[in-house]
């Protein structure tokens, strides 16, 4: 988290196995209740629902707005990241990302999706929150980790962001960003698609058969 007058800065990184922010790591499971579950751990209450969370991961969805399941996360990113500070209550600018075949299309739904309700009020963990959105912004996702190194980068490089459910490639060319995209045929989609290629290229070598 940053701060900048009396704006707090959280980055949430979206992802389909876990959601991150600069301090918390929470797998992105999201269950529903409609009363308060009886175990504790990571329950988020909001407009009358129980939301536990990081039993499991969520699955692949081509738009992250399609349902409730990530602005439920966000909050609880938010949430989690505060907490780090003892901080309840803040005004919110978000920085989150997309992968680079979505932003052109999906920015703005997205943007709009993440601030909704400008002020919110949850509790989460026991703690009662109340946040004050005043924006977000959105960027390829894996971009801002080199964008303050962008003149190391000399000749073609390539940024592969590697995560549970995509695997997003940036051309880095002569200190600067391509919007090139890598002919899918040659590339994995995701973590588990990128062990399952190498799985089977050692057994291959070793001329063993693939069992299921």
């Amino acid at each position: 988290m940053r701060e900048l007058n009396t704006i707090k800065i959280i980055a949430v990184d979206h992802g389909y196995g876990n959601i991150k922010t600069a301090n918390t790591v929470t797998p992105t499971g999201v269950t529903a209740y409609e009363t308060e579950p009886i175990f504790s751990g990571n329950i988020l209450e909001y407009a009358g629902i129980y939301y536990r969370i990081g039993e499991g991961h969520k699955e692949f969805i081509a738009d992250k707005a399609m349902d409730e399941d990530y602005y439920i996360l966000t909050l609880m990113a938010v949430a989690r990241e505060l907490n780090v500070y003892g901080i309840r209550e803040a005004d919110v600018h978000l920085a989150a990302g997309l992968p680079l075949t979505w932003i052109r299309k999906q920015r703005e739904d997205f943007r709009s999706y993440l601030l909704r309700n400008k002020d919110v009020d949850f509790r989460f963990n026991g703690k009662d929150y109340h946040i004050r959105f005043v924006g977000c912004s959105l960027f390829p996702q894996g971009y801002p980790a080199i964008v303050s190194r962008l003149g190391d980068f000399k000749g073609t490089n390539l940024l592969a962001d590697i995560g549970n459910g995509t695997m997003n490639i940036l051309y880095i060319n002569n200190k600067k960003a391509v919007e090139l995209l890598l002919d899918r045929k040659i590339r994995c989609q995701s973590m588990y698609d990128c062990r399952q290629e190498c799985g089977t290229g050692q057994l291959r070598r070793e001329n063993r058969g693939i069992y299921h």
